[in-house]
């Protein structure tokens, strides 16, 4: 049996927490004996060749191209990347189609599969299926439908692709009409969550029973935990990590330190825009709040959350899993989530949630946990002792391979 695990991107060019899984899946997959071929897709321009073969720590990739004209838009599909996908997966001997996403390579991935015999399976790991932004966040003055209604999606869209409402809502027809064609012709639809899976079940709509539940886990080992002490142990050390952007609510965790003695903000990771990152820090400097940025992380250095006393996460998106949530709880860190998405999934008694419409709840659990740090200890007591694995996802989705194989 030899598998496509197929994604969006792929480090070094980028690593969101799609890419993360999609890595962690097929080098767990490899280890646990199986063929895995990863077929991703690309932001950079076409350089003469379709596909450009890289080596990841002994995984292959097919990283897969796309010319100008092939934009991205309300209509992916790309006949040119549907035949080379397809010409590839024919080259290379793939038994089963894994897709994680479409938005990079075109929206005929499963249908073009089980046209040549092939088994096929989708993660949704985000509601792209039911939003051209992936996340259904609107700007400001838009309001996002609760269920399938598409007006206001329409106007959504119109605003960033510089077309008329009416264009946007005929084009959103024929999406939504394409995406459900795919997902029907998919033989194993599974979700990181409970929340994303039915939340993406509304919008479609579909039944959410029809979506397995495999979480991501953990994608690394945690080995122990020896926190680094802190320069003064009156001080709070509170901090996120991941990709710096307003979306995850670090300008509202900036805002929320503000008028809170004793605490330090740390912030790990990439600000992924010059303006936003200069931004934070001058609002940082402006409040008085003792800010250290310390800048992208890498495998093998020490884990952020060994700096951290407590883990805040103030997503404003409505977020599907929270890989860093896990990470942090196995390093006997608790945190604080926002009210968006499936994080609260995560915490167990570990971590409490926290509305994120306004700075003042969140200001208050700070400034709660800076005071009282019997509050503190006694969150943490409450961190769960054993953790899923990215072991125990690649198991169960070789075991959804072998089944539909055998159907």
């Amino acid at each position: 049996m030899k598998v496509a695990l197929v994604c969006p991107n792929f480090p070094p060019e980028f690593t969101g927490g799609t890419e993360q899984v999609v890595r962690a899946l097929a080098r767990s997959m490899r280890q646990q004996g199986s063929d895995v071929l990863v077929v991703s897709g690309s932001d950079q321009p076409h350089r003469g060749q379709d596909v450009e073969r890289e080596d990841d720590d002994g995984v292959p990739v097919c990283r897969l191209k796309r010319n100008e004209h092939e934009g991205y838009g309300l209509d992916i599909e790309r006949p040119r990347l549907q035949k080379v996908f397809d010409d590839l997966c024919t080259a290379e001997g793939i038994d089963v189609v894994h897709v994680n996403h479409w938005s990079t390579l075109t929206d005929g991935l499963v249908r073009g599969a089980r046209a040549a015999g092939r088994a096929a399976v989708v993660t949704l790991h985000d509601v792209w299926t039911t939003c051209p932004r992936f996340f259904r966040s609107p700007p400001g003055g838009i309001t996002c439908p609760i269920g399938a209604e598409r007006d206001a999606c329409a106007h959504c869209c119109a605003l960033g692709l510089a077309q008329t409402d009416e264009w946007c809502r005929d084009n959103l027809v024929i999406r939504d009409a394409t995406m459900r064609a795919e997902l029907e012709a998919a033989q194993a639809l599974t979700v990181p969550s409970r929340t994303s899976g039915d939340r993406i079940a509304t919008h479609l709509p579909w039944d959410p029973a029809a979506f397995e539940v495999v979480p991501h886990g953990l994608l690394q080992p945690v080995k122990g935990f020896e926190p680094e002490p802190a320069a003064d142990p009156r001080v709070l050390r509170v901090g996120t990590f991941g990709n710096l952007v307003e979306p995850k609510g670090v300008m509202l965790l900036v805002y929320a330190c503000r008028g809170i003695p004793n605490v330090e903000l740390h912030l790990f990771g990439p600000f992924l825009e010059a303006p936003f990152e200069t931004l934070v820090k001058e609002k940082a400097e402006e409040f008085g709040v003792s800010l250290h940025c310390h800048g992208r992380y890498r495998t093998g250095e020490a884990h952020p959350a060994r700096h951290l006393d407590l883990a805040v996460f103030p997503s404003l998106c409505e977020e599907t899993y929270g890989l860093v949530v896990e990470e942090a709880l196995a390093r006997d860190v608790p945190v604080v989530v926002s009210d968006r998405g499936a994080l609260h999934e995560r915490i167990g008694e570990g971590g409490v949630v926290v509305a994120v419409d306004e700075v003042g709840p969140l200001h208050q659990t700070l400034r709660r946990y800076a005071q009282d740090r019997d509050a503190l200890t006694a969150l943490r007591a409450g961190i769960p002792r054993a953790f899923r694995t990215i072991d125990d996802a690649a198991s169960r989705f070789l075991e959804i391979y072998r089944t539909v194989l055998e159907r």
